[in-house]
């Protein structure tokens, strides 16, 4: 069985229709060490006191918030596709497409993409478009995966697929490491910017239990199409992988790698 997951299902909004599926997601995160702050990272890097920061897909408004904590005199947007999730987003937010954003040329002295690019169908568009937003001044940031990220992690999902629906159904995490990762983000940047430093976030994930991974695989419902009495049935032998290890092991260990890159001088 061929994964089903598209680049159409990755852009639309089944899976971001409210916040859960991505708190899912980023619940395993309070299980790495070391425990970056992430939005810290950001806003240190900043420098002066912006006017208008743009955080393009900003899904449940995580860096949002800690922007305009730290720059109380800026105009902080965020922006989402899917206007469902931006209802946990105190305004201002903006509904829209990266790769057709309502902002003038160069509006914004800051502006972030981050964990989202590997989910646009056209990803040189977003990227012509988040430079065309930016000052000529100003800095954008990038965040995604590295391709080495949570390679323990996957061949739960892949085997249990091979077991209980013969054959090979992708997870998401796969597909969109191939798109986007931090190795082809860093060279897709540094053809049009002058500066890009990467900021590398390696790390460990070590999970106590079965249930945020459970939750974390089951968030994949929406991106890969499955049928629901197969998805059951994965999940069902996914849960069996879970309880075998537990039971003979305290964690389980999933290293983890990502990374932010800060763009400057945009050329062109």
């Amino acid at each position: 069985m061929q994964g089903q997951t598209t680049d159409e299902r990755f852009q639309k909004v089944d899976n971001y229709r409210s916040e859960d599926g991505l708190a899912a997601r980023q619940g395993l995160y309070q299980y790495k060490t070391p425990d970056y702050d992430l939005p810290g990272v950001v806003v240190s890097r900043v420098g002066q006191q912006p006017g208008r920061v743009l955080d393009v897909g900003c899904g449940n408004g995580r860096y949002t918030g800690r922007l305009r904590e730290s720059f109380p005199g800026a105009e902080v947007i965020g922006v989402d596709l899917a206007e469902g999730i931006l209802a946990a987003v105190p305004e201002p937010t903006v509904v829209a497409d990266v790769a057709e954003l309502p902002f003038e040329d160069g509006s914004a002295e800051v502006v972030l993409a981050m964990h989202m690019l590997y989910h646009v169908p056209d990803i040189p568009a977003a990227l012509d478009e988040l430079q065309r937003v930016l000052a000529p001044d100003g800095v954008l940031f990038v965040s995604t995966l590295a391709a080495d990220d949570k390679q323990e992690y996957v061949p739960i999902w892949q085997d249990a697929a091979r077991e209980v629906l013969g054959g090979e159904v992708r997870m998401a995490l796969t597909s969109l490491l191939e798109r986007f990762s931090l190795e082809t983000a860093e060279s897709m940047l540094a053809e049009r910017f002058e500066t890009v430093a990467l900021h590398d976030l390696p790390g460990v994930i070590e999970v106590p239990e079965p249930g945020p991974l459970m939750a974390a695989f089951r968030s994949e419902e929406d991106f890969i199409g499955l049928p629901p009495g197969d998805f059951e049935r994965l999940m069902g032998a996914i849960e069996q992988r879970l309880e075998a290890h537990f039971a003979d092991h305290e964690v389980l260990r999933v290293t983890s790698r990502s990374g932010i890159l800060e763009c400057r001088g945009a050329k062109g």
